[in-house]
C-alpha cells in the first residue's frame, strides 16, 4: 500500500525532474551533446529510496512538507558548515558572479524593487534549479533576513506582540507561537539557494514559520486592495484564522526590519515574495498612567507644530440638559464638564495640500496591548497620534513618489510630536505595527 506521503514524494520528484529537463533544454553548457543526441542531465535522486533527505537539513529530520503542522521546519545548520548542493544543480547564471538586470531588480535598495507590497520577483522567466535547502523550504512561509539582521531580532519583535512567549529558542532551534504554529530559526541561504527560491539577492537567511493553511472560501472582491499585496498573492481566497494571524505577524516583523516574506509555494501560483513598505505605518500609540490636560498636551505638540489647536468640544443643548435632569435627579447642569477624552488637530497644508491633518486622540484606553498589560495593571491613558490624508490613500498599495515624499515628511512630524508626548507623559510608545519604540528612536 502506497501512503499519501510516498505519493507526494513521487510527485515532487517528478516535478523536479521536469524542471531539470526544461533547464537542460533552455541552457547550453560547454559539454552539451551534439544536435540530435539525447541531452544529458544530472540524475534525480529516487524519492522513495532517499526519503528526500538532504545533507544540509538532515539533522532536523525535516521532510519536504507543504502542509500545516505535521512536519517540523528546517533547523539551523551547524555554525560554519556550508550548505550542501548536489552536483549539477547550480543555477546556470551563477557562474560569472556579475550582476544581471534581473538580479539588480531584486535589490531592495533600488527604487525599482517591488517595495510597495506587490508579490513577485525580478523579471526572469526561467525557473532556477532546486537545491537541497530550497526544496525543503518551499512548503513553508519564510521571513527573509539580510546580513544586518539576526534571528534574535525577530524573536524580540515577536515577544513585543506575544509577551507570554520567551524570546528564546528551544533545544531544537524552534519556538512555539501558538497551539498550531511554530517558528524555526531556519537556515542560511547561499546564492544558489536564493536563486532557486527566487528571492532577492540580499537575502542571507530564512526564518521558517510552520502554520496551517486557512483560506476564505471566496476570492477577495475587486474593490479590495491590501496594502501589502495579499489580495494579489491569494487570488482564490485570502488567508483566514490562524494563517491570517501568522502572516500578519510575519509582515509586521518584516516591515519593522525592512526585509520581506516569501510565501509557501502553491499549485498554479507563481513564486510570491512580499516586501512590505516600511514607511506605510505612520501612527504612534503612547500609553501612560498619567492624564495630561489639553493645555499641557497642546504645549508639547506646539513645540513642533505651532499652529496646532484643540478640537472644539460639543456643548449639549437645553433639551439634552433637561432630559439629563429628569433621568438623574442629582444632575447639576451648571457643574463644570469633566473630560474623559479630547482631540488636538495639526493641519498639514504646509507640507502638501493632500497631506490632510494629524489628530492626537486622548482617552482612557478601552483595550491595552499585551506588552503593556504584561508590565502594569494600572488604567492607561492612550495618546494616539493619527494621520488622516485628505484622499484616504495612505493604506493603498503602489504609492507614487510624490505621495511617498509627502508621507515621509508627515512621519517625521509624527515622530517628533510622539517623542514629546512620550517623555511628557512618562509613558510607553508603540508604533502602528505594535512594536515598542523609545523617544530616542523617534528623535533619530
Amino acid at each position: 500500500m502506497i501512503t499519501r506521503r510516498e505519493l507526494r514524494l513521487q510527485r515532487e520528484a517528478a516535478e523536479r525532474a521536469a524542471r531539470e529537463q526544461a533547464d537542460a533544454a533552455r541552457y547550453q553548457v560547454p559539454d552539451a551533446p551534439a544536435p540530435g543526441a539525447p541531452a544529458a542531465r544530472t540524475p534525480v535522486p529516487d524519492a522513495e529510496a532517499t526519503g528526500v533527505q538532504f545533507p544540509a537539513v538532515q539533522a532536523s529530520g525535516v521532510s519536504n512538507a507543504t502542509g500545516g503542522g505535521s512536519s517540523a521546519p528546517p533547523a539551523v545548520a551547524a555554525p560554519g558548515a556550508p550548505t550542501l548542493v548536489p552536483d549539477g544543480r547550480t543555477p546556470a547564471n551563477q557562474g560569472s558572479g556579475a550582476p544581471t538586470p534581473e538580479t539588480q531588480a531584486a535589490s531592495r535598495r533600488r527604487t525599482g524593487m517591488p517595495s510597495t507590497g506587490r508579490p513577485g520577483y525580478g523579471g526572469d522567466t526561467s525557473t532556477p534549479k532546486d537545491t537541497a535547502t530550497s526544496a525543503d523550504l518551499r512548503g513553508f512561509h519564510l521571513i527573509l533576513l539580510d546580513d544586518a539582521v539576526e534571528v534574535s531580532d525577530v524573536l524580540a519583535l515577536i515577544h513585543n506582540k506575544l509577551p507570554d512567549l520567551r524570546p528564546v529558542l528551544d533545544e531544537h532551534g524552534q519556538m512555539r507561537l501558538s497551539r498550531h504554529s511554530r517558528l524555526s530559526s531556519g537556515v542560511a541561504l547561499d546564492p544558489a539557494d536564493a536563486a532557486a527560491l527566487e528571492v532577492p539577492e540580499w537575502v542571507q537567511h530564512a526564518v521558517v514559520i510552520d502554520c496551517p493553511r486557512d483560506r476564505q472560501p471566496t476570492p477577495p472582491p475587486d474593490w479590495f486592495a491590501d496594502a501589502d499585496g495579499l489580495h494579489e498573492a491569494f487570488p482564490n481566497g485570502m488567508p483566514d484564522r490562524e494563517e491570517d494571524r501568522m502572516l500578519s505577524l510575519m509582515l509586521s516583523v518584516a516591515s519593522r526590519l525592512h526585509t520581506g516574506v516569501r510565501l509557501a509555494d502553491e499549485p498554479d501560483l507563481p513564486t510570491r515574495v512580499i516586501i512590505p513598505d516600511p514607511e506605510a505605518k505612520v501612527d504612534l500609540y503612547i500609553y501612560s498612567s498619567y492624564w495630561m490636560e489639553p493645555p499641557v498636551a497642546l504645549d508639547f505638540v506646539r513645540r513642533h507644530a505651532p499652529h496646532a489647536f484643540q478640537q472644539a468640544l460639543p456643548t449639549p443643548d437645553e433639551d439634552v440638559l433637561a432630559q439629563a435632569s429628569i433621568d438623574d435627579p442629582l444632575f447639576d447642569p451648571s457643574a463644570p464638564v469633566i473630560l474623559d477624552g479630547y482631540a488636538l488637530l495639526v493641519p498639514l497644508g504646509e507640507i502638501d495640500e493632500s497631506a490632510g491633518s494629524l489628530e492626537i486622540r486622548v482617552m482612557e484606553a478601552e483595550w491595552v496591548p499585551p506588552i503593556i498589560a504584561a508590565h502594569t495593571d494600572a488604567p492607561q491613558i492612550e495618546y494616539h497620534v493619527h494621520w488622516m490624508d485628505t484622499e484616504s490613500k495612505r493604506y493603498q498599495p503602489n504609492q507614487r513618489r510624490r505621495f511617498r515624499r509627502m508621507r515621509s515628511q508627515v512621519a517625521q512630524l509624527t515622530d517628533a510630536i510622539g517623542a514629546e508626548l512620550l517623555v511628557g507623559s512618562a509613558g510607553i510608545g508603540l508604533d502602528e505595527n505594535g512594536f515598542l519604540v523609545t523617544s530616542r528612536q523617534l528623535r533619530a
